[in-house]
């Protein structure tokens, strides 16, 4: 070991008022250790909050539908058209299919529903919506009346799978003044967590809601899923300058969801920024800590310099004693925050209620360059706040440090 790393070591270890270890390192270090470990677990739930999120969201929803700013309905030509030229402009289509959406109104005894009926072929269930996420049974449409709905809206009419309700066609009490309704039979009910989707939404086999609201030769769209759900803004482009959409509009799962998703965004930097302050703290600790050595060690340090101990020497000791600090603090805050976030992941300890986060637990998504950007930024940062005391300490005068001894 150098002269220099072992004069450094003995002052960090040096006996003080406070005990044995200085009391201000290890004020230091603990100061750095929380600040390191509180930016890579905010970080960490932050990216598993978000994920989570788009995750569910662009599941249930879509990534992107094309349908009419005008009218309520397309003809099947026309999205047949277009089907088949947007899987020739990109090769990160993964899957299409036509969809019917209207308002029903499902009674069960006494108890009655609104609800945003999705007609869709069977295979869409889960190329497109993905239900097998968020339902443990396989998603299939059992006969041509059956109906897949969510959690929510089971409780509030008390129904369960085979069980039997009454669904009502709301476009025919509204404009015909007639009571228009068929037998439905729940064959599945999912689970997403975003309480008015699990409400509000159904599914119904294509060709039994066209049938029912009188679609024939029309639907209201085309869906469109793509193999990176974040990437939708870009294929929306590539397609829209592609293919003559009007009089029809592109939208993304994005678009329908922008407050949401700016929510996410704007909690996201000052929860950050609370935490860079606490490790701002804890460098600043570290270099009143430095300055304190330098205080206390001036006899020392003169001693050192009468013997012929450079003022360069004198410096790299400093330096080294902030490095030491830093380097124990940065690698601390990143264990630390290893073993919180890996109990959070194994065991969610930290719940959440569910009708306010559309989750029963905090996600957390530890990444790599987490553990590696903040403790190397904090270790960068400590040896740059390090100068100044060691320049401070480079000033003893041998003369003046010596006088009274």
């Amino acid at each position: 070991m150098k002269f220099t790393s072992r004069i450094a070591i003995r002052h960090l270890r040096s006996r003080h008022s406070f005990g044995f270890i200085s009391f201000s390192t290890i004020l230091s270090i603990v100061g750095l250790a929380i600040g390191v470990s509180s930016l890579i677990i905010i970080s960490s739930i932050s990216t598993g909050f978000f994920n989570i999120v788009n995750y569910k969201l662009s599941g249930i929803d879509g990534h992107m539908r094309i349908h009419s700013y005008i009218s309520d309905r397309m003809t099947i030509d026309q999205i047949a058209e277009y089907d088949e030229q947007i899987w020739n402009i990109s090769n990160a289509i993964v899957a299409t299919s036509p969809y019917i959406k209207k308002n029903a109104i499902i009674r069960k005894g006494g108890k009655t529903e609104g609800i945003i009926l999705y007609g869709i072929p069977d295979d869409a269930l889960n190329s497109i919506f993905q239900l097998h996420r968020f339902s443990k049974d396989s998603s299939t449409f059992l006969s041509d009346n059956s109906i897949i709905i969510g959690g929510k809206l089971a409780n509030l009419i008390n129904v369960g799978v085979g069980d039997n309700m009454i669904m009502m066609n709301v476009e025919k009490m509204e404009k015909d003044k007639i009571l228009y309704a068929k037998n439905i039979r729940v064959s599945q009910i999912f689970q997403t967590d975003f309480p008015e989707y699990d409400r509000l939404l159904a599914f119904m086999p294509y060709h039994s809601v066209s049938k029912f609201f009188s679609m024939d030769q029309a639907a209201t769209g085309l869906l469109v899923n793509i193999d990176a759900p974040e990437d939708t803004e870009r294929i929306k482009d590539i397609i829209g300058q592609q293919i003559d959409l009007y009089p029809n509009v592109i939208t993304t799962w994005k678009e329908r969801h922008t407050n949401l998703l700016k929510w996410l965004t704007l909690y996201d930097l000052p929860i950050k920024l609370i935490m860079l302050f606490i490790a701002v703290v804890g460098i600043f600790n570290i270099a009143a800590s430095l300055w304190m050595i330098v205080i206390e060690k001036t006899k020392e340090f003169g001693i050192l310099m009468s013997m012929g101990m450079g003022i360069n020497k004198i410096q790299v000791i400093i330096l080294k004693e902030g490095a030491y600090i830093g380097a124990v603090g940065a690698i601390c805050g990143a264990i630390m925050s290893f073993i919180m976030l890996h109990l959070q992941n194994t065991f969610h300890m930290i719940r959440l209620p569910q009708d306010i986060y559309f989750m029963d637990y905090l996600p957390v998504e530890p990444r790599l360059i987490y553990f590696i950007f903040y403790p190397v930024s904090a270790f960068i940062i400590t040896l740059i706040f390090s100068f100044y005391p060691a320049r401070r300490a480079s000033k003893i005068s041998p003369v003046e440090a010596l006088r009274y001894e």
